[in-house]
């Protein structure tokens, strides 16, 4: 860790809301009770000055509540949350960062022109634990389990989960928190200070939303929007009898809630806020009304059709509604508008493009810190689990996983080779980043997009 690092600004000495405070979240945690069916009608729900494109429907969340429960929320939150890192501190770590994404890009074209695809991370995914709250109908971990159903013992703890970041930064420039559902980890703004502390840029977490509210109210988590850069959400439709029965769970009004709150908290917090939408099939128009959404409110959309297993489910494609919805995506991101990725990575993820995989790139460590080595969706080849903490540096351990098994052309569909034709969006950015080592033109565009808020 960097002890040079200064800490954000502290949170106020109360520890506790103000009776008024405490009053709104107590009323809203009432609320949260009541089953989102209930919520759902024939009545077409209020709507926002803010909407332009997105159109509300019967069985549509009641936006005009929502949003003065968001607003009440925040104004009960916001003081007693931290500030960002602003100034000189934000450029260094940046910087840092980068510096360390540039070493890896040159070393990487030079393996690439040698012929080895051991390429070092652009980023790593942590999965930081396995359960979850929800039991979303299309969980997978990339080998056909289901997180809240597989085995969750032997999670890292803190002090281990601090020893794998500080491992991995001395590659990988940036972290990507993931789950389960990491919001249920009572560390998870200890880990997140942590990347901070390192360098990691920019830091990522992907969560259902649905906690929010309540975690941000313990003093423990007044540092974590401050520490945090990206947080995506994952919303799949508005329509909450389908969310509710999709995700399982009797509350899919507190994802929109907390998407709401963590709108009018990106004020003060300064995080990118992004929506992660799983297109399923015969619920395009959902998607569209999730992207209509973002549109409006100014909240970055991640479209991802649905996949079976590895690859993308033949059911989208299929849905009569697909192509106009992909066509709508494409010309918004040509427009200019808040999707996520290039023109290039969308049009070849939502059209299910033969990819050049180079998962190295995107190395998932899982729960327990056991990296799985060289694809975590390898059909073909079981992957091997090689525990992080037996290393010092990235480059041992990369060297001693190729002795295990060779990256080089494992891509693909023979018997030596991972056999999976993934059709996930991180493996279209590995894509991406492989065309960027041929034409470093386009991937300097693509880094200069993503980084503009």
């Amino acid at each position: 860790m960097n002890p040079s690092c200064p800490p954000p600004v502290p949170s106020p000495p109360s520890a506790s809301p103000t009776p008024d405070a405490a009053a709104q979240l107590t009323a809203l945690g009432v609320r949260r009770q009541r089953r989102a069916s209930a919520s759902a009608g024939t009545v077409v729900p209020a709507s926002l000055p803010e909407f332009r494109r997105y159109r509300p429907r019967a069985g549509h969340p009641d936006w005009p509540r929502l949003a003065a429960e968001a607003e009440a929320l925040a104004r009960a939150l916001e003081p007693r949350l931290a500030r960002p890192a602003g100034g000189l501190a934000s450029l260094r770590r940046r910087a840092a960062s980068l510096r360390t994404g540039a070493q890896n890009y040159l070393e990487n074209r030079r393996r690439t022109r040698a012929g080895r695809h051991d390429l070092l991370p652009l980023y790593f995914i942590w999965t930081t634990l396995r359960p979850c709250n929800f039991r979303c109908t299309y969980c997978d971990d990339h080998q056909g389990g289901r997180y809240p159903e597989l085995d969750g013992r032997g999670k890292l703890d803190t002090a281990a989960g601090r020893r794998l970041l500080e491992i991995m930064r001395t590659r990988a420039p940036s972290v990507y928190f993931a789950g389960g559902e990491p919001t249920l980890r009572k560390d998870l703004p200890a880990l997140t200070r942590a990347a901070r502390e390192l360098d990691y840029f920019p830091i990522v977490t992907n969560s259902n939303g649905s906690l929010f509210d309540r975690q941000l109210a313990r003093p423990e988590w007044a540092s974590f929007l401050a520490d945090t850069d990206i947080l995506v959400i994952s919303l799949d439709g508005l329509d909450l009898a389908t969310l509710a029965r999709m995700w399982v769970t009797d509350a899919p009004e507190d994802v929109v809630r907390n998407l709401l709150l963590l709108r009018n908290l990106q004020r003060t917090q300064g995080f990118k806020l992004m929506v992660n939408c799983v297109i399923q099939p015969g619920l395009t128009d959902e998607a569209r009304a999730v992207l209509d959404l973002c549109d409006d409110l100014g909240i970055w959309f991640c479209p991802v059709p649905r996949n079976v297993g590895p690859r993308i489910d033949p059911a989208v494609p299929a849905d009569p509604g697909y192509p106009a919805l992909v066509a709508e995506i494409l010309a918004r991101r040509r427009a200019g508008r808040r999707i996520s990725g290039s023109l290039r990575m969308n049009r070849r993820l939502l059209g299910g493009a033969p990819l050049d995989c180079r998962n190295t790139l995107k190395p998932h460590v899982d729960h327990d810190g056991h990296l799985i080595w060289p694809c975590k969706a390898s059909v073909n080849v079981a992957p091997v689990r090689v525990n992080v903490l037996d290393f010092e540096h990235v480059d041992a351990l990369w060297a001693h996983c190729s002795r295990l098994i060779d990256a080089t052309a494992f891509h693909g569909p023979a018997a030596n080779q991972c056999g999976a034709d993934c059709n996930w969006a991180q493996n279209y950015t590995t894509d991406a980043y492989v065309d960027g080592l041929r034409h470093p033109l386009a991937l300097l565009r693509d880094v200069v997009d993503f980084a503009r808020a």
